[in-house]
């Protein structure tokens, strides 16, 4: 009895420990640049670890957002000469009390305690001044992980994208390939699809698209698809809010439809396609051990890109309130 009681402290205090190893010093984007306000402090919960950043000249500065004096949070503090300034009784943070590193990148904000790569990963032709961009925010009634297995699975779109405005098809795709690479943290995947009717006339009357996904891991993923010359490159950076919660940041990259009037009308396309994922984004099982014991107990017929992925994420679980807990605890042995 008290062998499996002092057992099961020593699995959850690992447990915790490697979630923040492994997740927390992963950049992670927590904002699209365009829709914060640099006037005023800015609030963001990375899996259940809460934060607040705010801007001093060209840096940010972000800390937990729970003050260290009596527990107030502090998104609604005032800024003054690089410091924030908790409501309740005053007291003043500035750099030197930052926890992590946040930095802006190709639009977005990006977080991380303590970073493994020097920058987060690029979304392909973001720069090129031949691809016009935006952006769109939604969250998704699904885990990081479902969210992580929809942005490489080929067989929804003819169930989830069948819709009018949709590229849908019951024609399965064809030359499906996928790649394994040396460092273990990312795969990829290609294959040809015929799009409906719809999508063809938009897309000048080419049946056959070429496309490429690759998630790397474990919150990026972007795919390039093909036809005629042409190409939209979607960059998905997700962001865990709960354990059913995600947050997808898109970034939308083509060199067709390059006017203001065109890149609306993609993003609105992709928008529309984006809610149908939404819709069946509801309908994924919470994380729990019956789901994981269950999962992937069948696959089709070229699945295997899926298998990989499964297993790039056996280390990974939600980030919960454990694990902040475990951050903390390393943050304040180094202070």
């Amino acid at each position: 009895m008290w062998v499996l009681f002092f057992y099961s402290l020593f699995h959850l205090y690992y447990a915790s420990s490697y979630a923040y190893n492994s997740f927390y010093n992963h950049w992670t984007c927590i904002g699209l640049k365009e829709n914060i306000d640099t006037t005023k402090p800015y609030s963001i919960n990375v899996g259940d670890l809460p934060l607040v950043l705010w801007k001093d000249k060209d840096q940010w500065i972000s800390t937990v957002n729970i003050c260290k004096h009596m527990g107030s949070s502090l998104e609604s503090g005032t800024l003054k000469e690089g410091c924030i300034k908790c409501p309740y009784h005053g007291l003043e943070y500035n750099y030197n009390d930052r926890v992590g590193e946040t930095v802006e990148h190709e639009g977005k904000l990006f977080w991380a305690y303590k970073p493994i790569h020097k920058k987060p990963y690029s979304v392909p032709f973001y720069n090129n001044p031949d691809y016009a961009t935006s952006t769109i925010e939604i969250d998704m009634d699904a885990s990081l992980t479902d969210s992580a297995y929809n942005t490489m699975d080929v067989r929804h779109p003819e169930y989830v994208h069948n819709k009018f405005v949709g590229f849908g098809n019951s024609i399965p795709p064809k030359n499906i390939k996928y790649y394994k690479y040396t460092d273990r943290s990312r795969v990829g995947l290609s294959f040809d699809y015929i799009s409906n009717k719809v999508m063809q006339t938009i897309n000048d009357n080419v049946k056959v698209t070429h496309n490429f996904h690759m998630f790397v891991y474990p919150t990026f993923s972007w795919s390039r698809v093909t036809f005629d010359k042409k190409h939209l490159i979607i960059g998905v950076n997700l962001l865990p809010l709960g354990n059913k919660k995600t947050r997808w940041y898109i970034t939308l990259c083509h060199n067709y439809y390059t006017s203001n009037i065109g890149k609306k009308f993609v993003k609105f396309l992709a928008t529309t396609i984006l809610n149908q994922d939404y819709e069946q984004m509801k309908n994924q099982c919470y994380e729990n051990k019956l789901k994981k014991q269950i999962l992937f107990n069948y696959i089709f017929k070229d699945e295997e890109v899926l298998l990989h992925l499964h297993e790039i994420f056996k280390g990974y679980y939600y980030p919960n309130i454990d694990c902040a807990f475990d951050l903390y605890q390393d943050y304040t042995k180094t202070k």
